[in-house]
């Protein structure tokens, strides 16, 4: 019999402070993302949570570091979607519109947190261009899919892909440019196929 190995269980307590941290970044999202990063206070996150600024405080020590936290959940959800297109077997355009259809799906789950990491408020450092290479390495695991290409040009290429999925995505769905659903994955699709060179 295999014996698992099982993750220790979160306390209650543990499960109710996680519960408050994510509340707070959803409040201060929605807050920063309708009044702007500067306009948005401390006491208004606080206020609009139910909580003090004291209880505010012992999560986030500063509305930057909000905001640095709400990026950083972001872009771990975006290494994952690269990672799952780093998993796909093969590239065929029915395949890569099907990552791209998961991909706006989660988009719009976090539209609202997207407002707040256009506003080109946050302070991008050192993490930002760690964090894309991290996508790079994400969308490129499959070596075999990636030998078309020469190992120079394949991170220019993911490059590309990510820094244009993500300029068009922001430009749609925070921004608000007008198109349609099927358009625009159809288009994003035909991005991808043409730059991965899929029949």
């Amino acid at each position: 019999m295999e014996s698992r190995h099982k993750e220790p269980r979160l306390s209650l307590r543990e499960q109710q402070k996680l519960r408050t941290r994510e509340a707070l970044l959803d409040v201060a999202a929605e807050l920063i993302g309708e009044r702007g990063f500067r306009e948005t206070t401390i006491e208004d996150i606080a206020k609009a949570a139910g909580a003090s600024r004291a209880t505010v405080y012992s999560y986030f020590p500063s509305k930057d570091l909000i905001v640095r936290e709400i990026v950083i959940e972001l872009w771990n959800e975006a290494e994952a979607l690269y990672a799952a297109f780093g998993e796909l077997e093969e590239w065929t355009c029915s395949s890569i519109g099907g990552w791209i259809e998961r991909v706006l799906e989660a988009w719009e789950a976090s539209r609202v947190r997207l407002q707040v990491q256009v506003s080109w408020l946050v302070r991008f450092d050192d993490f930002y261009v760690d964090y894309h290479r991290r996508f790079i390495a994400a969308l490129t695991a499959r070596d075999e899919l990636w030998s078309r290409f020469s190992a120079d040009d394949v991170p220019r290429r993911a490059l590309v892909l990510i820094a244009g999925l993500a300029t068009f995505m922001n430009t749609w769905l925070v921004r608000g440019w007008e198109t349609e659903r099927a358009g625009a994955v159809e288009t994003l699709t035909d991005v991808w196929c043409s730059v991965l060179r899929v029949d």
